[in-house]
C-alpha cells in the first residue's frame, strides 16, 4: 500500500492535481500511522496539511464552501494530532487542534471578494486581485500543457512550481491583512496571567482528551479518557440530553438537575480539574463540538462545589485559543475607549431591544431597570423594535457606538441552517405551517408555527454589523448561545459568533429556553455586579457572582433585595412581589435548580 501511494504521488502531484495529491498524502499518512511509523506519518500529514491550506485561498464562493472543505479534511487534522501525541509532541498537538478550529470564522473578516472588513490599503487589494489573476493564468497554462502534451516534464514542473509560489504569496498576504497566523503554544501561554488556566477539550475517534494550559508549564498537562468514556459521553449527549430536550422541553427541565449530576462523572471533571494548579483563580473553557452546548461551568465537583465556586475570578469560555486572542484584543480596545477618558465616562452608552413581541411581561422590568444605570441609553421598545427601525441611520449609529448591547426578546436557533438563526423583532409574525416545503424566508419555531425571517435580526444580518467599541452583548433570549454541533470542523456557527465577528469583546447568552421571570431577576443582578468596581472589567466574574447569588436566594431575601433596589420602580416592585406571593416557604431556595442559572454563560475575555 505504501509503495502504491508513493507511486500515485508521482502522478497526482501538488502542481497538477493538488486535491488528489492531498488525499493521497492523507491515505499514505494513515498507512504509516496504522503501522506505527509515526515520524513518517507526521512528515506526510504535514505535507498534506500544507497543500490543503494553500487550496483554501482558491475557494472564493463563500464561507459555506470553506466550511465544507474544513469538514472534509477534519480527519487529516485529527490524525495529525494523534501522531503528535504518539511522538510526545504535546505542544504541536495543541497547535494542530487550533489550526483545525474556527479558521473560517477568523477569515470571515473578509467578504466574498476577499476584501477585508474595515479599512484595507488599496495596494493590498490590488495585490490580492493581481495574485488571483496570475494564479488563474498559471492553472490554465498547466491544464492546457497536460491535455495537449505541449510541455515536457521539466516545463510542467516549472509551471507547477510557479503556481505554488503564487498560492503561497496569496496565503501570506491574506494572513497579513486579516491578522491570521496559526497560533503557537507560547502565544497561547501569553494569553494567560499567572493565575489563569485554560482547559481545552478535543474529541477523538476512540477517546476524548482535556489539555490543561498554564503560563508557567512548558507543555500542556493532558488527561485522556477510555473508549468506554467516549461512548458514554456520546450516548449522554444524543439520548439523555439533546433528544430529550427536543421531544419534551417541560420534562427535560424537570429532569435537568438529575441529568447534570451524571455529567461530571462522564467527563471525569474532578480528575481534569486536579491538573489545574491551586493558585489559578480564573478558568477559561475551550470546548469541542457538542461540548460547547453543555453547561460545564455549572457542573458540581465531588466535594459539593460547583465549578464556578472553585475559581473565584470567574469561569469563562472561548471557541478556540485563536479566537480568544482576538477577543482579548477587542476587550483591550473597549476598555481603553470606555475608561481611558476620565472627563467623559462613555461606559454609560447602552442600546437595548425591549420585548418586541410584547408577550414577555418581565422583560420590560428587566430592561427598564438595567437602563437606569446607563445614561444616555437608547431603547427600541415593543412595536418600535422593528428591523426597519433598527436599520434607520440614527438607530444604526447609536447601536454601532454603544458599549453595552442588550437584547431582551425571543431567540431561535435553526440547526438545519444556522445562518437563519434569529432574534425575533416586532412584526415578525408567527405563521401556521401549512406544508412541509422549506422556505428561505421563514424559520420553523415549533411543529405548528414558523416566523418571517425578513423581519427578524438573523445571524446573516449580524455578520454584516460593525461594532466599534462593544464591551458586552447580552442575549437575554432562549437558545441564543446555541451553535452548530453537527459540523465536524468545530466552526462555532451561532449568534455569539456573529457578534464576535461584528467586534464584540464578550457575549453572554443562553444554552436553552429560559424562564421570563427568573431571567429578569438574574439579569438585573448581573448588571448590578457589572457596575461593581470589583467586576466591571471581568464579565465572567460578574456573571458567576450573579449565579452564586441566584441559586441561594430565598423568598424573604429576594423581597428585601427588591425593596432596597433603587433602580426598580414602585410599579415594577409591585409586579415582582405579586409573583413572589406564590412562594410561601421562607427557606426555599427559589432558583437552586441549574435550569434557572446554569444556562447563562460568557464567551470572551
Amino acid at each position: 500500500a505504501i509503495i502504491a501511494y508513493q507511486q500515485a504521488l508521482e502522478v497526482t502531484t501538488r502542481q497538477a492535481f493538488p486535491q488528489k495529491h492531498a488525499e493521497t498524502l492523507k491515505n499514505l499518512g494513515i498507512t504509516y500511522q496504522d503501522n506505527h511509523r509515526f515520524s513518517l506519518a507526521y512528515d506526510t500529514y504535514e505535507s498534506a496539511i500544507t497543500t490543503v491550506e494553500l487550496l483554501r485561498g482558491e475557494i472564493i464562493s463563500g464561507e459555506e464552501s470553506k466550511r465544507k472543505q474544513a469538514e472534509e479534511w477534519n480527519v487529516l487534522y485529527r490524525r495529525m494530532v494523534e501522531v503528535c501525541l504518539q511522538l510526545g509532541k504535546e505542544t504541536l498537538a495543541l497547535e494542530y487542534i487550533e489550526r483545525s478550529k474556527t479558521r473560517n470564522l477568523v477569515e470571515l473578516l473578509f467578504n466574498d471578494e476577499l476584501s477585508p472588513k474595515g479599512e484595507t490599503s488599496p495596494e493590498d487589494n490590488r495585490r490580492l486581485q493581481q495574485l488571483r489573476d496570475e494564479i488563474a493564468v498559471e492553472k490554465q497554462r498547466l491544464q492546457e500543457a497536460e491535455i495537449n502534451n505541449h510541455s515536457n516534464d521539466h516545463n510542467l514542473g516549472a509551471i507547477g512550481s510557479k503556481l505554488n509560489q503564487l498560492r503561497q504569496q496569496r496565503e501570506d498576504l491574506i494572513s497579513k491583512v486579516i491578522g491570521y497566523q496559526p497560533i503557537r503554544f507560547p502565544e497561547i501561554q501569553r494569553l494567560l496571567d499567572d493565575n489563569t488556566a485554560i482547559v481545552q477539550w478535543y474529541l477523538f475517534e476512540d477517546c476524548f482528551r482535556a489539555f490543561v494550559i498554564t503560563r508557567d508549564r512548558s507543555k500542556p498537562q493532558i488527561w485522556s479518557s477510555s473508549k468506554e468514556d467516549l461512548e458514554k459521553l456520546k450516548n449522554y449527549w444524543n439520548s439523555e440530553y439533546l433528544q430529550s430536550y427536543r421531544q419534551d422541553k417541560k420534562r427535560w427541565i424537570y429532569e435537568l438537575n438529575h441529568k447534570l449530576q451524571q455529567l461530571p462523572e462522564i467527563l471525569h471533571l474532578d480528575e481534569v480539574i486536579s491538573l489545574v494548579p491551586h493558585n489559578c483563580k480564573k478558568l477559561i473553557l475551550v470546548p469541542h463540538l457538542y461540548l460547547h452546548l453543555l453547561p460545564i461551568h455549572g457542573l458540581k465537583l465531588s466535594n459539593g462545589e460547583y465549578l464556578i465556586d472553585k475559581f473565584t475570578d470567574g469561569v469563562t469560555a472561548a471557541p478556540s485559543c485563536q479566537l480568544l486572542r482576538i477577543l482579548q484584543k477587542q476587550s483591550s480596545k473597549c476598555r481603553d475607549a470606555i475608561y481611558g477618558d476620565v472627563m467623559y465616562n462613555v461606559s454609560t452608552l447602552l442600546f437595548a431591544i425591549q420585548n418586541p413581541t410584547k408577550n414577555l411581561d418581565y422583560s420590560d422590568i428587566e430592561v427598564e431597570t438595567i437602563a437606569t444605570k446607563f445614561k444616555p441609553n437608547y431603547i427600541l421598545k415593543h412595536d418600535k423594535a422593528t428591523l426597519t427601525a433598527f436599520q434607520q441611520q440614527s438607530n444604526s449609529d447609536n447601536f454601532k457606538n454603544s458599549h453595552w448591547l442588550h437584547f431582551s426578546s425571543h431567540g431561535y436557533f435553526d440547526l438545519n441552517n444556522p445562518y437563519k438563526s434569529a432574534l425575533q423583532l416586532h412584526g415578525a409574525a408567527k405563521i401556521p405551517i401549512t406544508n412541509a416545503t422549506e422556505s428561505s424566508r421563514t424559520l420553523r419555531i415549533s411543529e405548528e408555527e414558523e416566523i418571517e425571517l425578513e423581519k427578524c435580526l438573523t445571524l446573516e444580518n449580524i455578520f454584516e454589523l460593525t461594532l466599534s467599541n462593544c464591551r458586552l452583548v447580552t442575549l437575554s433570549a432562549c437558545e441564543s448561545g446555541y451553535t452548530d454541533f453537527n459540523n465536524t470542523s468545530d466552526e462555532y456557527i451561532g449568534l455569539p459568533s456573529g457578534f464576535i465577528h461584528a467586534g464584540a469583546a464578550s457575549i453572554v447568552s443562553t444554552l436553552w429556553a429560559v424562564d421570563d421571570f427568573s431571567t429578569a431577576i438574574f439579569t438585573i443582578k448581573f448588571y448590578e455586579n457589572i457596575q461593581n468596581s470589583t467586576s466591571t472589567n471581568n464579565i465572567a466574574l460578574a456573571l458567576n457572582q450573579a449565579q452564586n447569588w441566584f441559586r441561594q436566594i430565598t423568598p424573604p431575601q429576594l423581597r428585601q433585595w427588591i425593596d432596597e433596589n433603587q433602580n426598580v420602580t414602585a410599579e415594577n416592585k409591585g409586579k415582582i412581589k405579586k409573583r413572589l406571593a406564590d412562594y410561601n416557604n421562607p427557606q426555599e431556595k427559589l432558583f437552586e435548580n441549574p435550569y434557572y442559572w446554569a444556562g447563562f454563560y460568557a464567551v470572551g475575555d
